[in-house]
């Protein structure tokens, strides 16, 4: 809800933030990740602290500097990390971000409320970007989120779909140059393997999942066709796949189009299998 001073005209809503973090967003990223990675005592020494592993980690995979340049007390971390948080680039900031994220790897409880916590903060203070399927992703939309997250997530049969929405997300989301033709690629080759395993066959094609899935329980023709259309989109002729030489243009809002109808897709044939 709008705030008392936006609703009577004297300030103004706050822009979306793209390519940038002011500084309310660094702030509440911070209040974040302190409590689990820089949280301070005075007179401990970092050795003999609960951060220890993480700092150690940091600084020898992620600022990949000597770990003989590890301050000895806790209370000197935190209060370099901070200005870390406060002057870094934006993107090396987001960097850090999901490099704490991939630290809670086998502690999956305290990452999955990471994530929850990061993305409120992203999400209230009109940042453009959010984590999906463990990567920052520029997606705001919450609806395509949990659609994209639901498809990254498949299990059992379905796990190699779930393998290509995670590899398209991470090419969508390559920066400083998204890969957006790989993504796309990435995204139909998991609706090419929700297809297969629904159709019973490994060589098989859309069409021939969709009779399997017809018969089970009919589908509207208009339906259907559309489904096909859109995966006749990276066969044809002039589609991604034609010749790696000849460089199709795919945009961003291509990729993004594709990432989240192959997700959706790929959830659709998991709820019908």
């Amino acid at each position: 809800m709008a705030s008392f001073s936006e609703r009577m005209g004297v300030t103004h809503p706050k822009a979306l933030q793209l390519e940038s973090l002011d500084e309310e967003l660094r702030a509440s990223l911070w209040n974040v990740c302190r409590p689990l990675f820089f949280y301070s005592s005075r007179g401990v020494y970092l050795r003999e602290s609960g951060v220890y592993s993480y700092a150690l980690a940091i600084y020898s995979r992620f600022y990949k500097v000597p770990v003989d340049d590890l301050p000895k007390g806790l209370s000197e971390f935190t209060k370099g990390q901070l200005e870390i948080f406060k002057d870094a680039k934006w993107y090396e900031l987001l960097n850090l971000i999901e490099f704490l994220h991939d630290l809670l790897a086998s502690d999956t409880d305290n990452q999955t409320q990471f994530v929850r916590r990061i993305n409120a903060v992203l999400e209230r203070e009109k940042s453009g970007y959010r984590f999906v399927a463990g990567i920052i992703t520029p997606i705001t939309n919450g609806l395509e989120i949990a659609e994209i997250e639901d498809a990254a997530d498949s299990r059992d049969k379905f796990a190699a779909a779930a393998v290509h929405i995670r590899t398209a997300v991470g090419l969508y989301s390559k920066r400083p140059e998204a890969d957006y033709r790989n993504s796309v690629k990435e995204a139909i080759s998991a609706v090419e393997s929700a297809v297969r395993i629904v159709s019973g066959k490994n060589s098989a094609v859309l069409g021939d999942a969709l009779k399997v899935m017809d018969a089970a329980k009919p589908m509207h023709a208009a339906f259907k066709q559309a489904l096909l259309k859109l995966y006749g989109y990276t066969s044809d002729e002039g589609g991604i796949r034609h010749s790696l030489l000849e460089s199709p243009n795919i945009d961003e809002s291509d990729a993004r189009f594709m990432l989240i109808a192959c997700s959706a897709f790929v959830n659709y044939c998991v709820s019908r299998s």
